[in-house]
């Protein structure tokens, strides 16, 4: 197979904060070649099956697949790759350093930065205050989402690679680290501290942040929830607590969230299951007050847009209510402490660092993960453990160059994408029954037919070309073109032509994927779109 010449990166991978090469691991998968797609993948994570179980996948909002149908499933591909190709992929080793390297926290962004700097000849050795490695990934995404097998299997790929990890292994102070003999220290101790609603709060009531109640769960501490359960929260891990209540006997839980399903930041994908699994979700309603065995809550509207862009929720007087419960779990967010390791603390609770390189304002001494970012996603915190390990490198005099070629050379070939309308390939679950009865996995992936499939709707914009011209003179500024792309490649001048219109232009074209919907849709034939 001959090399396919790449005119750009594709939108899913400039989303992706690891850089993944989607396109190229999709072609192997096509063809049926899913040990090369792993190799691909693996090139720039270590978790390609962490990513393909529980992964937010940014890189599918970005999907071009949007200006025909539904965005590839990105993520199941990837789970695919794993699935069905080789998951013992050799990798390169670097001859010995002589650099000791302590890595503080076995969570994703912490065991990705202590795998490539291993990678680059370091020691390296991750000490992991808790019984097991895997951070957040393990202690509080439940098993129904991503089984502990799963972590289980990662860890030792990156532990094949000499990467000592110590567990029950607290650590008080960086610095002490460094001045026991190590030559650089990463602190990657992610985001523990679950935060509070604010709502005056009787002492006797049984509540529980919604990170310590996951940690319980996925622990298999015993747990004593009641029959009736509230959940304040949004976000996923809201959502993960409502469904493993669920699981726990709860016969009622209900989630309050203080905006609109629209603004939920938890995935789309999860809260349908929440709602399946027979979770009930309040909408616009805030707590006001604790009580021992009651929440009083007030009714929200939607008021103008804060800080975050989204609409600021407003109390409507008078909307009071109360709702009884057995158990009350906080998931309103969480937070770091960088203070314990002795490190420089930003307001909110992160370690200070320069954000190019991580360091922090002692040399020798690097941060990284939900440490820094404040409480942030798995690949985000892959993306920090990359940045980290190339930072460190530098620093003990390497190149910093961590990006590992597995499949080079090698290339799947091209061929022509579904056509428009192919509807996305749906996925199983196991019944409802089977769901509330334990924490097995919920989703099943695809067999590979199904993966081959969905693989054949990726449009390969890596390797698709087109320019886009604008006829300025001809253009009436009526901005149809710029309603449905939803790529960003059009966007209005400053300037107006001789009919008064101020006309459109292309200014992204490498974005277009030749859908034509623009070319179609344009009144005044002013668009031209060619393939190169």
């Amino acid at each position: 197979m001959g090399i396919i010449a790449k005119y750009k990166t594709a939108p899913c991978q400039g989303a992706c904060p690891a850089g993944v090469d989607v396109p190229r691991y999709i072609r192997f998968i096509r063809a049926g070649q899913f040990d090369l797609a792993l190799a691909v993948i693996r090139e720039r994570i270590p978790f390609p099956a962490v990513c393909g179980y529980a992964c937010v996948h940014p890189c599918e909002t970005m999907c071009a697949r949007h200006q025909y149908d539904e965005p590839v499933a990105i993520r199941l591909l990837k789970r695919a790759a794993v699935e069905k190709g080789n998951f013992q992929v050799p990798l390169p080793t670097a001859a010995p350093t002589g650099k000791h390297v302590a890595v503080i926290g076995a969570g994703p962004g912490g065991l990705t930065a202590a795998y490539y700097l291993a990678g680059q000849g370091h020691q390296v050795t991750v000490l992991e205050a808790r019984p097991q490695a895997g951070g957040m990934m393990r202690y509080s995404i439940p098993e129904y989402r991503l089984p502990n097998d799963v972590i289980d299997r990662e860890i030792a790929v990156i532990t094949d690679r000499n990467v000592v990890i110590k567990t029950n292994t607290r650590v008080a102070s960086a610095s002490e680290l460094l001045a026991s003999g190590y030559d650089a220290v990463l602190a990657a101790t992610g985001a523990w501290v679950g935060s509070k609603t604010g709502a005056p709060t009787d002492a006797a009531a049984p509540i529980i942040d919604g990170v310590t109640f996951l940690e319980q769960v996925n622990t298999g501490q015993e747990q004593s929830i009641g029959q009736q359960v509230v959940v304040i929260g949004g976000g996923n891990t809201a959502i993960d607590a409502a469904r493993a209540a669920r699981r726990l006997g709860a016969a009622e839980v209900t989630v309050f969230y203080r905006r609109t399903r629209a603004e939920m930041p938890a995935s789309p994908d999860e809260i349908q299951d929440a709602l399946e699994e027979g979770v009930q979700i309040e909408f616009l309603v805030a707590p006001v007050q604790i009580n021992p065995d009651s929440l009083v809550s007030t009714r929200m509207r939607l008021g103008e847009k804060d800080q975050s862009g989204r609409p600021r929720p407003v109390p409507i007087s008078g909307s009071e209510f109360t709702t009884t419960f057995d158990l009350l779990i906080e998931a309103v967010g969480q937070s770091a402490d960088a203070s314990v390791l002795n490190l420089g603390v930003n307001a909110n609770g992160t370690a200070r660092v320069d954000h190019q390189t991580l360091a922090t304002d002692q040399p020798g001494i690097f941060g990284g993960g939900d440490l820094v970012t404040g409480p942030a996603s798995i690949i985000e915190a892959i993306a920090q453990g990359r940045l980290a390990a190339a930072s460190i490198d530098r620093f003990l005099g390497g190149t910093g160059v961590i990006d590992e070629k597995l499949a080079e050379g090698i290339e799947a070939a091209a061929e022509e994408p579904a056509i428009l309308g192919s509807e996305r390939t749906r996925t199983y679950t196991i019944s409802l029954t089977e769901r509330l009865q334990g924490f097995g996995q919920v989703e099943l992936g695809y067999d590979e037919i199904l993966a081959r499939n969905e693989a054949g709707r990726c449009l390969g914009c890596d390797i698709r070309d087109f320019s886009v011209e604008v006829d300025a003179a001809r253009c009436k500024e009526c901005g149809y073109c710029k309603e449905v792309c939803s790529l960003g490649i059009y966007e209005p001048t400053d300037t107006f032509n001789a009919q008064g219109y101020q006309p459109m232009q292309a200014v992204n074209t490498d974005k277009c994927v030749g859908c034509l919907r623009c070319f179609m849709i344009c009144p005044d034939f002013a668009i031209t779109i060619a393939g190169n």
